[in-house]
């Protein structure tokens, strides 16, 4: 396989984007647009490109394969921002804010029925099913995260399936994508997948931390924002298994409440020091960071397999 350069990787995908989101309407032009230029840093595409070049892989439909991952993370967020009711992301208005909610659900609607649509085109029934399954994890994650958005009860282990769903899976699918393109065995099959799905919970373990433990001027994001939104996100779960009788009550009581404030997230820091959540988040991250290494590892040495290993060590470090 041809070697490129991350810009020219990253152009490759933005113009086979633009050929599969074919528009004939002005809205349609726009939504492209913003698919296109909103600021994504193509990390599912370019995760896909480094496997099947890790696995020497000579043909094209790489190309197809990312920009589709990257159409479904897309669509993802479209529909994740009517949710939340965002108005910002990556530092510009989201289309339900420019557009109005309605344009945003069914512009994201449109972008799976064009990733679907393309996917029947490749031809790969196994890559078809693959993301087509996908597609129904993400949805049905959404559903479990509604059910329980804002329950202080939340599980850990219901937790754990919605960012299976949310984020793991479409990793996941990601990795065995390139894995079916590779005609992997059924045995690599299943560990190159594992891999991707390991990536993608790590990749949302780190986001649920940098959002309490990090400060803006480092991660660019507001801190302490899942918490002011009363959403229960990994450190806030593994937190509440430490805590007493009486200080689960006072941590109850501020996620019941309609907003929280300053002396609330002074509260909860003041928790996460006690029992040490930070380090023992950043043990955690350590511990999965290293079974992916070994699985890294397995292949030859190579500047592409370098450059994974330094991103999952980043990933799984204190900075952004």
């Amino acid at each position: 396989m041809k070697k490129f350069s991350r810009s020219l990787l990253l152009q490759t995908f933005d113009r086979k984007l633009a050929e599969i989101i074919q528009v004939d309407l002005p809205v349609l032009k726009e939504i492209r647009k913003f698919v296109i230029t909103s600021g994504g840093k193509r990390i599912r595409p370019l995760f896909h490109y480094f496997l099947v070049n890790m696995n020497n892989y000579k043909g094209k439909l790489w190309i197809d394969s990312g920009a589709i991952a990257e159409l479904i993370h897309a669509a993802s967020l479209l529909h994740d921002d009517v949710i939340d009711n965002a108005e910002i992301r990556r530092g510009k208005y989201t289309i339900g804010k420019l557009y109005g909610n309605k344009v945003a659900i069914l512009s994201g609607d449109y972008l799976l029925t064009s990733a679907i649509d393309h996917l029947s085109k490749m031809g790969n029934i196994p890559i078809l099913n693959l993301f087509n399954h996908t597609i129904r994890e993400l949805t049905k994650s959404e559903l479990i995260q509604m059910e329980w958005e804002k329950n202080p009860k939340i599980s850990m282990n219901t937790y754990k399936k919605i960012i299976y769903g949310k984020t793991a899976s479409l990793f996941g699918a990601v990795a065995e994508s390139a894995g079916i393109l590779c005609n992997l065995e059924k045995n690599d099959l299943k560990k190159i997948r594992d891999f991707g799905v390991g990536i993608g919970m790590l990749f949302q373990m780190k986001d649920d931390y940098i959002d309490y433990f990090l400060p803006a001027s480092t991660s660019g994001k507001i801190e302490n924002k899942d918490f002011l939104n009363g959403l229960l996100t990994y450190p806030a779960i593994v937190l509440r298994d430490y805590l007493d009788n009486h200080e689960k009550k006072i941590y109850l009581a501020m996620f019941a409440k309609p907003e929280r404030n300053e002396e609330d997230i002074k509260i909860i820091h003041d928790f996460y020091k006690k029992y040490r959540v930070r380090e023992k988040i950043l043990q955690k991250m350590k511990k999965e960071a290293y079974s992916l290494v070994a699985y890294l590892n397995s292949y030859a040495e190579s500047d592409i397999r370098q450059i994974m290993i330094n991103q999952i060590e980043k990933l799984s470090g204190e900075t952004v």
